[in-house]
């Protein structure tokens, strides 16, 4: 059995003497953005869309590298906080989807999981840079959501113009935000938004003990996809719940709940798959990086043994890369894995994951 003490050394070897230096050099432009992809010889992948989303969370990710010890991440974060609020805000109050090499804007339509994530990376600048700018922009951002993107039948909109079907992933990802806003300047209404997103998953997200995926205008379980389940979303969730007491009491059984379900229906040869039915059968018996980077979160919050052992085996798999500090994001159902290249969208969840590791007891 893996020790929590040896699975932090592991990591924190991996964070700060790899990947972060390699990202900070590799990863980061000129202008202070973010790369989406390097390929596995650590080259950047130029030429794609640069979205919000990926800006938003490697500001939060040298952010939080700063906060755990390692100063070369500050200038880093403050950089690409900068260039988010210069590059990505529109005119109403809202963030935009994408935007090219240069900057310019390709995607001018906003979307709820790229604004949820620049709440995120905002709430990050103010508690670990003091960015003056960033709870003005915050408070800013949810009164344009609100404003603009409520749905008469609760929550907001996916995006601008409005799709079907809705999904619950970008309203998780707004919970995270508020609650991260909550927890380093309170407000009423980071709090109020907060609630409602609970008041989803308690009265709409779950079906029968699991979170589903998508659903209808109205919020039942959509006819084609509502029967999907993913296990790592039932792990984000029940972290995320675990936060949330002091805004909903009941929220910390509903997470025992989720986190018990996604270890008995999702766990296959020691890692959590993609998607699964209501009954637990195997949808898709792939698995991604992000849900196993989720699992060991929830499971050191909840004090599982498994954890530093899960922690073992990513770094065994995911992240045993010829160039240390990339990762392998995706494998199918027969364990291979087709990746050209390492997308920075998962380091924020390699983060999230290991910075719960290194500031656990050992």
């Amino acid at each position: 059995m893996t020790s929590l003490c040896a699975a932090r050394t592991r990591a924190s070897d991996w964070l700060f003497d790899h990947a972060l230096p390699l990202w900070a050099e590799r990863g980061v432009d000129a202008g202070g953005r973010f790369f989406e992809q390097l390929d596995f010889d650590a080259r950047p992948v130029t030429g794609l869309p640069r979205r919000t989303r990926v800006q938003a969370r490697q500001t939060y990710v040298f952010c939080e590298a700063a906060d755990l010890g390692w100063d070369a991440g500050r200038p880093i974060a403050q950089a690409g906080l900068d260039a988010l609020i210069a590059t990505c805000r529109r005119d109403d109050g809202l963030w935009v989807t994408a935007t090219d090499d240069a900057g310019a804007v390709m995607d001018a339509a906003p979307d709820l999981y790229d604004l949820a994530f620049v709440l995120f990376a905002l709430a990050a600048g103010h508690r670990v840079l003091g960015a003056p700018r960033a709870r003005p922009l915050a408070l800013e951002t949810v009164a344009a959501i609100e404003a603009l993107m409520g749905s008469p039948h609760g929550g907001w909109q996916d995006a601008l113009p409005p799709r079907l079907p809705r999904r619950q992933n970008p309203h998780m990802h707004m919970l995270e935000a508020l609650l991260a806003w909550q927890a380093t300047a309170p407000d009423p209404v980071f709090s109020a938004a907060a609630r409602m997103v609970l008041k989803l998953c308690r009265e709409r997200f779950v079906v029968d003990g699991a979170i589903r995926e998508y659903f209808t205008a109205d919020w039942w379980p959509d006819p084609t996809t509502g029967h999907i389940v993913e296990p790592g979303h039932l792990e984000e969730w029940a972290w995320l719940l675990r936060q949330a007491t002091a805004l909903d009491p009941d929220a910390a059984d509903r997470a025992a709940s989720l986190h018990d379900r996604a270890l008995a229906d999702g766990v296959r040869n020691g890692f959590l798959i993609r998607e699964v039915d209501p009954s637990g059968a195997p949808l898709d018996a792939g698995r991604r990086l992000w849900a196993q980077t989720e699992a060991v979160r929830t499971g050191l919050s909840f004090g599982d043994a498994d954890a530093p052992l899960l922690v073992d085996r990513i770094l065994d798999t995911h992240l045993a890369t010829t160039v240390p500090g990339l990762w392998i994001d995706s494998y199918d159902a027969d364990g291979r894995s087709h990746d050209r290249a390492a997308p920075a969208s998962s380091l924020y969840h390699l983060m999230t994951a290991f910075s719960e590791l290194l500031r656990q007891d050992a």
